[in-house]
């Protein structure tokens, strides 16, 4: 099914502000979360979590303005090769109102968020993986390469280490929570006494109490940032091969493990060789003689290098000849491809009279001199 633009699916317009935004997202979370449409959850889910990822995007000012430019192209990588999940959404604290204001849906969005770990608090949640585009010649997918990046990113500030407070340690655990992140609340509704757990309102789901906030990252805990590395293309890739670097993804925003960094290969086309997968095909040209008498002629390969290839008398255009081994590398190991050379037979634009008269000979003897002559003489 195609993707619903990010504004259509929350209902907006594209010069919405952000609080127009965050007002549309608020209302159809409570609309359509699954467990207030019992009779369909399984829709109502899908379509909290499309409204939780056009959320997500449009939120973000610089997610928004390259979804804007682009399209989804633009926003896809931050979510990583498995697209959107819960662990990408960073918004819930919007939520946080409704969670402490109405225990029913405290407990509904804690448990599809996770509980406290979505907001901040709980054990460390991995960092996001991404994936960048490579474009590499055709050469690469023979010897293979390797590819320097630059990524821009958002990760934990590393002069507060991500706690928001200066040099690390200018906090105190949350005296509200001890340090937990979540509180316990206990109503009575309907006869009936409900625990609810969510985020401690006053760390906001953290467990610590910031003294004085890092002058880098001004107490968010978050810098900007850019990972540079080298991958490594091994030989035999093809466009929309994905190499998985693991680790080298964005880091954890909570001390977890950092994510993966997928790397999709482009190959640049080639006008010389087409490819089907290691066979190579390219254009031979070879004289009308050479056609007709047979003879050798040299053939590119890949690598530069030419090869001294035997065409046989009486070849027709369009015959493929052969040259074993000489395409490229199965991708994983094994042996080469093959290079087929596409004879192109090349006719004179013009003759001397004496070329006319000699090719006129020697295609009567096969009994056309009782026909008009080739040559309309």
């Amino acid at each position: 099914m195609a993707r619903r633009d990010f504004y259509e699916v929350l209902g907006v317009s594209k010069t919405a502000s952000p609080d127009e935004i965050k007002q549309a997202y608020r209302r159809l979370a409570r609309e359509h979360h699954p467990d207030m449409n019992r009779e369909n959850p399984k829709a109502a889910e899908e379509k909290f979590k499309e409204l939780s990822e056009a959320y997500e995007v449009l939120a973000d000012p610089e997610r928004r303005k390259r979804y804007d430019t682009m399209g989804f192209s633009a926003v896809e990588s931050d979510f990583g090769p498995q697209g959107f999940t819960w662990q990408n959404f960073t918004h819930a604290s919007d939520l946080e109102d409704l969670l402490g204001s109405n225990p029913i849906f405290q407990q509904l969005f804690g448990g599809i968020f996770g509980g406290a770990q979505a907001f901040g608090g709980g054990g460390p949640m991995p960092g996001r993986n991404i994936e960048v585009a490579i474009r590499v010649p055709l050469s690469a997918a023979l010897t293979g390469a390797r590819s320097s990046l630059s990524i821009p990113f958002v990760g934990p500030c590393p002069q507060c280490m991500g706690t928001g407070a200066r040099d690390g340690t200018a906090f105190e655990t949350c005296p509200t929570c001890r340090g937990r992140g979540q509180v316990q609340r206990v109503t009575r509704q309907l006869g009936g006494q409900f625990v609810t757990i969510g985020p401690c309102p006053t760390c906001r789901g953290t467990g610590r109490k910031i003294l004085e906030k890092c002058k880098n990252c001004k107490g968010t805990g978050q810098a900007r940032a850019t990972k540079h590395l080298e991958v490594q293309i091994p030989p035999g890739v093809d466009t929309g091969t994905r190499l998985r670097l693991a680790g080298q993804g964005l880091p954890s925003p909570n001390g977890g493990p950092p994510g993966d960094l997928y790397a999709r290969i482009e190959i640049e086309e080639n006008p010389s060789f087409r490819r089907d997968g290691p066979d190579l095909y390219t254009e031979a040209p070879v004289s009308l003689r050479v056609a007709l008498l047979g003879g050798e002629i040299g053939v590119k390969t890949v690598d530069g290098s030419e090869i001294r290839v035997k065409v046989p008398a009486g070849t027709q255009p369009g015959r493929e000849l052969r040259l074993k081994g000489q395409g490229l590398p199965k991708f994983g190991g094994g042996s080469r491809g093959d290079l087929y050379a596409i004879v192109q037979v090349e006719i004179p634009k013009s003759l001397t009279g004496r070329q006319k008269q000699l090719l006129d000979e020697a295609f009567a003897e096969d009994g056309s001199s009782r026909r008009t002559s080739m040559f309309g003489r």
